[in-house]
């Protein structure tokens, strides 16, 4: 076997991923409108007319509102290149920062609490978090009158970790992650090489797509929280621009992933294996 020195992959590699792009592109085509109107949504929620601006709860929000917003390109561009797993990285930590706006936006209290707490590290857990978000969205349901059958507190607060979890699943070095990812470059189907080199795998595809709807629901709703803390004016045309936009976005979104998720992603939220690595 002849020994071939490994000069210029690293610059090969850049021709790899812009020749990867297009691939990819096209397969996440239908989550480029919902993604698109989110952050938009997102970066015009400020400028409405509103009630509420210059409070605290308001302005820490913000910060971690904007945090989130570039979370959400982050992950879009790493996905494109083909870096699954780096984009789930970044999507673990956009669940935190969306959670914080969402539980901070229209609560003064919190935002005191997260100010004056020790190093300017968040006082709560993610555990902690999902429970406070649930609370919120119980709250809400029983002041609109709508019904709640389907809210069941410790099943949702659950649901909402259990998503977080997968995504840590990424971010930490753990084996079905690893084994999932190292096959993404095989000459023959039985070895990998080790090597960097964007993912472009049909097999991958559901796990892109996971990672986009969490990031894009959660980014959603933390704007929907924002926008709610500012009490926004729902009869000014322009709010109610922005209110059909961001409506639109759950809709077009669930058209993009439904399809995909009917195929199993290679783990589920606890590590276990839910379908056979590619060799």
């Amino acid at each position: 076997m002849v020994h071939k020195d490994s000069r210029g992959l690293w610059d090969a590699l850049s021709a790899l991923e812009i020749a990867s792009t297009p691939q990819i592109a096209k397969m996440l085509k239908p989550f480029s409108q919902p993604v698109t109107d989110c952050y938009e949504c997102g970066v015009e929620v400020p400028t409405l007319k509103g009630k509420r601006d210059k409070t605290r709860d308001i302005g820490v929000a913000a910060l971690f509102l904007k945090r989130s917003l570039n979370d959400l390109r982050a992950i879009w561009n790493l996905l494109l290149l083909g870096y699954t797993s780096q984009a789930g990285s970044v999507a673990a930590a956009a669940f935190e920062n969306t959670l914080i706006t969402s539980c901070i936006a229209g609560n003064i209290r919190r935002a005191e609490k997260f100010l004056t707490y020790k190093s300017g590290e968040a006082p709560w857990s993610v555990v902690d978090l999902c429970k406070m978000y649930t609370r919120q969205i119980e709250e809400k349901s029983k002041k609109s009158g709508s019904t709640s059958a389907d809210l069941e507190y410790e099943t949702y607060w659950k649901v909402l970790y259990s998503q977080y979890m997968w995504l840590c699943k990424l971010k930490h070095p753990t084996i079905p992650s690893a084994l999932h990812d190292a096959f993404s470059v095989s000459l023959d189907g039985d070895e990998y090489i080790v090597m960097a080199a964007p993912d472009t795998r049909m097999e991958d595809l559901p796990s892109k797509a996971f990672i986009l709807t969490i990031t894009t629901l959660k980014v959603k709703e933390a704007i929907e929280s924002f926008a709610l803390a500012r009490e926004l004016d729902f009869e000014n045309p322009n709010v109610i621009s922005w209110q059909k936009r961001f409506d639109s976005i759950v809709t077009n979104l669930d058209k993009a992933v439904d399809p995909i998720m009917k195929k199993p992603l290679p783990f589920d939220y606890e590590g276990k294996i839910l379908r056979k690595m590619t060799r």
